[in-house]
């Protein structure tokens, strides 16, 4: 096994138990405190993740003083079955980030691996697969485990001393017996759901019986015998009916038939009267639509004549307008050449000052040429004298950060002496502040423990108080048991007299005859008096076991208390942390400062690269400005050599400026002129073709117009019109639009066709009702609803008998169905009960299955632990069981020791200090090999037993030696846990555990001889 900064070891601890192979026991000694338990909380973790003991959690168990950057794990090789397996585990904690100094958390890990020939063949990571695999492999879970390879002999000799509640409470939690009260509470729940449901469904029965208004399943097959014979006769009467309203239901269609043929006669007659008026009505609107078609047929020949009298007008307008648009033309032509005229006189003068411009322009060049190189060369001068100040500016400036630099450095070197012991303040920090969580933990522990005992107390007055009330009763019970007894013989004797038989025994003599009673006592006052006593024998049953659970709730506190490891003194505590807390909190405010200097450090190195880069530049400017000067000067000197005088050169611009604007306009302007000229001409000659052309069309349509007038002037006349008024008054109104007359066309046509089609079918409606008389539908329709009315009343009863009939069938099937669920639930219910009375303890032998597992599982404890005691105590002592039952009440889980010397049992009490160590001893062996044989039967080659040997004189240690050797023979490896220097004399095979000067421990292998 391999160990880091776990519990006190704080350095890498390696422990190789091959090397105690030859041997039968060792000795894991040390001081008080000094880790020698550890060690079993070490191989407990690394199996399962949690310590020896629930009191201490997985985050207790690295080391106080481990530092940030040391990991905490725990190491095992084991080997089950021949097969070789490695676990490595770590808890969760704070440590040193692998970047910078801050701190991160350490997720717990676990690492599971199957190992063949030295290499690794399987592997498991996630938590519920390793410890699954590590049940399977071990046979036990955690708790199992402490109980079966750890034996703390402290905790056995609780449970030897314990009352019958307390060691029933750690039985229960130790073999998890509940499964059987829940299977007792499971019973009973079931009993009574049973009984529920029969109950609901002899309701239900009593409903259905109800219905029908009967008592009982016969007198309800009686009701439903005459409920069908009444649906038999129902039916013919409603067959009847039937028949009379299917007759009824002919005759009156037949009559509606005939009455719609003497309506149809009616109706024909009508529509011909209808036809022919309109007919009659038709003969002027026939004459007027004719004239109207006679007019629209000359609507096209109208129309031609009107367009051509306006295409006429239309070139005549044209025509004229060209005209006068042709003499404009030729003034405009006129104006425009004269202008032209003027325009070529005046070229010779625009030349000459064109040739001025060229000549101005040379001279402007010169003059700005001469200005931009005054300007450059002025710059050039302005920039040196700028690049010089700047230049001793910098200067300056590179001093004073060279001396800010110097003194940031010098304040970062105190700050980070200062920062330095940052980690080591947190670590004490976190560590005292875990040791005040574990006092704090022991303070909530000492405060459960006194208010379970305050409980306890209570629970255990009230018992008492209920038990002296229960004896009085029963005393008082027992009295008027006596003096009812004694008034029934007084009875009997008052008329016996001597050679009379007694009714009881049969004796003819009577030597002493009972005595009148005073006190009257009747049956009623000895059930009330018995009914009382029973309920407070329930009441003090029912505080029994309160106080026994109290009992076990104060039991388990004390045990709670007692696995929490020992504090300080509160007050030096909270001194010592708030200390630490100042200390830390100046140590954090350095390394603060510190970071804020690197900063500022980092600033200013970055402000020194720019000064430098600024210096350079600088220097580069001065060297270009003093070049940039010297060219200037140059070309200054060149240009005013060119030319003896030059004008300004503002001035040249603005008179060149002028001049151009004169001769651009004047250029304009003939342009212009040229232009209009061209135009001019070209509009002219354009009109001219135009108004030729329009003279042409004009009289071409005065001749159209003419001739259409004269076509449509015969036409008028052809077609009988007198004049063109006559004309258009035929198409006046709605009789010029087309649609209108072709609607008025096809309404007198439908007309025509509805007055034929009225006369043929007033001819066949006479044809039908010849030689026929018009039938009474009133006298026929009132046969049917009569007949029909009978029917439905019929139908109604006969419908309404039936629904009651099948409610009748249905109902039956169903109280035969729960005639058959009633009569199961009643066996199931039988059955039920008698197992939940039988498993709560009501029946049979009275013991709750609860509590018989627990006998019988004590039973098997006590078999196996008084081999061994038999043998460390040379056969004087031997466990028993207590008493199990006492009248009709359960009992408990008592012990006693049969001591064979005197022959007579005792309570475990009554045993010396060394006698109780051997017994816990035996009792911890027994239920060890109990608990393996009920996980399974898996064998356990280790075995570890943690204090009690410092109460054992030296003869009772021999034979407990001799006992554990016995039990080494059959292959085990025992290691005794112990502070006793005189175990050192005994056992040659050693881990010796010793306090480190640092805090720490340590711990190491020790084989040889004994140590005398």
């Amino acid at each position: 096994m391999k160990l880091c900064a776990f519990g006190p070891y704080r350095q890498e601890l390696v422990l190789d138990f091959r090397i105690l192979a030859a041997q039968p026991f060792f000795l894991i000694h040390g001081a008080t405190g000094a880790g020698k338990t550890s060690i079993f909380d070490a191989i407990c973790y690394a199996l399962y993740g949690e310590a020896a003991t629930e009191a201490r959690t997985s985050r207790m168990l690295r080391n106080r003083e481990a530092l940030p950057t040391q990991d905490t794990y725990v190491e095992l090789t084991f080997a089950v079955r021949g097969t070789m397996w490695h676990i490595r585990r770590n808890p969760e904690y704070e440590r040193k980030a692998k970047r910078g100094d801050r701190l991160v958390h350490q997720a717990a890990g676990v690492l599971l691996s199957r190992i063949e020939d030295g290499a690794v063949q399987e592997s498991w990571k996630k938590e519920s697969e390793v410890r699954e695999k590590i049940v399977s492999l071990l046979g036990f879970e955690c708790k199992e485990f402490r109980q079966v390879v750890l034996l703390p002999q402290g905790e056995f000799r609780r449970f030897l001393m314990a009352d019958t509640s307390a060691r029933k409470e750690i039985m229960r939690v130790l073999f998890n017996t509940d499964i059987y009260q829940k299977l007792e509470e499971k019973l009973k729940a079931k009993a009574s759901g049973v009984n529920r449901d029969y109950e609901a469904l002899q309701q239900q029965r009593q409903l259905y019986l109800q219905e029908f208004e009967a008592e009982d399943e016969d007198a309800f097959a009686v009701r439903q015998e005459a409920q069908q014979k009444e649906v038999v006769q129902l039916a013919g009467i409603l067959s009847q009916c039937s028949a009379d309203k299917e007759k009824a239901a002919r005759e009156l269609e037949m009559g509606r038939q005939l009455e719609k043929l003497f309506l149809e006669d009616i109706r024909a007659g009508r529509e011909l009267q209808r036809a022919e008026q309109s007919a009659a009505d038709d003969g002027e609107q026939s004459a007027r639509l004719m004239l109207a078609e006679r007019a629209a047929a000359l609507q096209d020949i109208c129309h031609q004549a009107k367009q051509a009298e306006e295409k006429a007008g239309r070139r005549q307008e044209h025509l004229a307008e060209l005209t006068r648009r042709g003499r404009q033309s030729k003034q405009a032509l006129k104006t425009a050449e004269q202008e032209k005229e003027q325009a070529d006189k005046e070229q010779p003068q625009r030349a000459a000052r064109r040739e001025a411009l060229i000549m101005k322009r040379r001279e402007l060049k010169v003059a700005e040429e001469l200005q931009a190189d005054k300007q450059r060369l002025k710059a050039a001068q302005d920039a040196l004298v700028k690049a010089e100040a700047e230049r001793k500016e910098l200067q300056q400036q590179g001093q004073a950060l060279q001396e800010r630099l110097a003194g940031l450095q010098a304040k970062w070197q105190q700050a980070a002496a200062a920062a330095a012991d940052e980690e080591a303040a947190a670590l004490f920090v976190k560590n005292l502040q875990q040791e005040q969580q574990a006092q704090s933990l022991r303070m909530a522990a000492e405060q459960q423990l006194a208010a379970a005992t305050v409980i306890l107390q209570e629970k255990r007055a009230a018992r008492e108080d209920m038990q002296q009330r229960s004896t009085k009763a029963a005393q008082e019970l027992h009295r008027l048991r006596e003096l009812l007894r004694g008034a029934r013989a007084a009875l009997l004797a008052e008329h016996l007299a001597d050679g009379d038989p007694c009714p009881v025994c049969g004796s003819l003599h009577h030597p002493q005859l009972a005595r009148q009673i005073q006190e009257v006592v009747t049956d009623d006052m000895l059930q009330e008096q018995e009914k009382a006593w029973h309920q407070l024998e329930d009441s003090l049953q029912s505080w029994r076991l309160a106080e026994q659970q109290a009992a076990a709730h104060q039991a388990a506190c004390r045990a709670k208390l007692e696995a929490l490891p020992a504090v300080r003194d509160p007050d030096v505590l909270t001194k010592e942390l708030a200390a630490a807390r100042v200390r830390l909190q100046a140590a954090r405010h350095s390394a603060q400062l510190q970071q804020d200097l690197d900063t500022a450090l980092a600033q200013q190195k970055k402000k020194q690269e720019d000064w430098q880069r600024r210096q350079s530049g600088c220097e580069e400017a001065c060297r270009s400005a003093a070049a940039a000067e010297a060219a200037a000067k140059a070309r200054v000197a060149e240009k005013e050599a060119q030319v003896t005088s030059v004008g300004d050169p503002a001035e040249l611009r603005q008179q060149l400026m002028q001049e151009e604007a004169e001769v651009e306009r004047q250029e304009e302007r003939a342009q212009r002129i040229q232009a209009r000229a061209q135009q001019a001409a070209l509009d002219h000659a354009e009109l001219q073709t135009a108004w030729k052309t329009a003279c042409q069309e004009s009289r071409q349509a005065t001749a159209e117009a003419e001739a259409a007038r004269h076509a449509f002037s015969q036409r008028l006349q052809a077609a009988s019109f007198a004049s063109v008024a006559a004309y258009e008054a035929a198409l006046a109104g709605p009789w010029g639009n087309e649609p209108y007359r072709q609607t008025v066309k096809a309404g007198l046509e439908q007309h025509e066709k509805e007055l034929h089609a009225a006369r043929d079918a007033y001819q066949r409606s006479q044809a039908a009702i010849a030689g026929k008389t018009r039938p009474q539908l009133t006298v026929l329709e009132n046969a049917y609803r009569a007949a029909e009315k009978a029917w439905q009343e019929a139908l109604a009863r006969h419908s309404k008998a039936e629904l009651i009939e099948r409610s009748f069938a249905r109902r039956q099937q169903e109280l035969s169905e729960l005639a058959a669920r009633s009569a199961k639930l009643s066996d199931s219910y039988r059955c039920i009960t008698s197992l939940s009375e039988l498993a709560s303890g009501k029946t049979g032998a009275r013991v709750s299955f609860q509590t018989y597992v627990l006998h019988s599982l004590l039973d098997d404890v006590m078999a196996m632990a008084n081999e061994r005691l038999l043998i460390m105590s040379r056969g004087q002592y031997e466990l028993h069981a207590g008493e199990r039952l006492s009248g009709n009440k359960q009992g408990g889980l008592d012990m006693e020791v049969f001591d064979h010397y005197s022959g007579y049992a005792r309570p475990v009490a009554t045993l010396s200090g060394g006698e109780s160590f051997l017994a816990s001893l035996a009792l911890a062996l027994g239920l060890a090999d109990v608990v393996q044989a009920y996980a399974g039967g898996t064998r356990l080659d280790t075995m570890f037993i943690d204090e009690g040997f410092g109460t054992l004189d030296e003869d009772t240690l021999d034979v407990a030696l001799k006992a554990l050797f016995e039990l080494q023979e059959s292959g085990r490896l025992i290691g005794i846990i112990s502070h006793v220097e005189e175990l050192r004399s005994r056992i040659p095979a050693r881990l010796e555990v010793t306090k480190t000067r640092s805090g720490g421990s340590t711990a190491r292998f020790v084989l040889g001889a004994a140590e005398e």
